[in-house]
């Protein structure tokens, strides 16, 4: 009987410790641009915006969580911390909403810099939709 007391305890501490350096792992895992994945799919922004604002719920089972590659006009460039957040228009900008592309850290944006009215393609996951879509992990695509 002490026996298998013993070995119990012993296996819950290795379970344990298991968990805790696979949890050690994950939080230590580097951040990951959609660089190294190849875009779901292809898409205009006006395209994806005006699916979005008619209907969210079926949109969020096409593209939640997948890469999309968007392609559009520039509309403004916010700058959060080390990365910069592309806000790309739609439309005749009476739709009140646009594209947000987080920009992973670091991305290396071709010269010469963009402008506001240039246009532009990002590649990103899609996080879903607030007032605009957002995608984050972006990177610029020639």
């Amino acid at each position: 009987m002490l026996k298998k007391r013993k070995f119990f305890w012993w296996g819950i501490l290795l379970l344990l410790l298991v968990l805790a350096g696979w949890g050690y792992y994950e939080y230590q895992r580097p951040h990951e641009s959609a660089a190294g994945e190849a875009a779901s799919i292809t898409i205009d922004a006006d395209a994806l915006y005006t699916q979005y604002s008619n209907d969210e719920k079926d949109c969020d089972g096409k593209y939640l969580g997948k890469v999309l590659q968007v392609s559009g006009k520039l509309s403004e460039v916010q700058h959060s911390g080390q990365s910069e957040i592309w806000i790309i228009s739609t439309g005749g900008g009476n739709t009140g909403g646009g594209i947000n592309c987080q920009l992973f850290p670091g991305e290396k944006i071709p010269e010469p810099h963009p402008k506001p009215g240039d246009n532009v393609t990002v590649k990103g996951r899609c996080t879903g939709f607030l007032m605009d879509v957002n995608l984050s992990d972006c990177i610029v695509v020639k």
